[in-house]
């Protein structure tokens, strides 16, 4: 089944990650290879299901690849490259969000030593603050539980 055969699929997909700011033809791509039997796809193949220029693929597959959401291979033996998911996409895609969380945490630290004390401002900004403080802390032991049921649930 290529991706194709869930068109719907594919565009919702893309349609919901655009809807959470991602670019709409990176979401096109992703959800395409998502929706792949192999989870990749060659840049052509994924052009043609797409309907879409292979310099949309290119350029597409390079923010992906930014982003940490796919990787790019040569197949074996081959001059072939495939754009495929990453191992635990999921769980990347979450734990490479922690590094935005601590600059934001940070960037809310800086600002209550700007902001007056006691003010609506600073109470804003404290909240924001404890959240990712908080959020921060308990990632690490959510994200193992995570592994930890994937491994029940689907073996590995």
């Amino acid at each position: 089944m290529s991706g194709m055969d869930a068109p719907n699929f594919v565009e919702n997909m893309a349609a919901a990650m655009v809807d959470a700011g991602m670019p709409r033809m990176a979401s096109r791509v992703f959800a395409a290879v998502l929706a792949s039997p192999e989870g990749e796809l060659s840049p052509a193949e994924i052009a043609e299901e797409l309907q879409v220029s292979a310099g949309a693929v290119s350029g597409a597959a390079g923010y992906l690849m930014q982003a940490g959401m796919i990787r790019r291979r040569l197949v074996p033996g081959s001059r072939r490259t495939v754009i495929g998911l990453t191992g635990d996409i999921w769980y990347e895609a979450v734990a490479t969000r922690s590094t935005v969380m601590q600059r934001w945490l940070a960037v809310a630290e800086e600002g209550l030593d700007e902001l007056p004390p006691g003010g609506p401002a600073a109470a804003r900004v404290e909240v924001m603050r404890d959240f990712y403080a908080f959020v921060i802390e308990e990632l690490p032991r959510l994200l193992d539980r995570w592994r930890e049921h994937r491994v029940r649930t689907h073996g590995f």
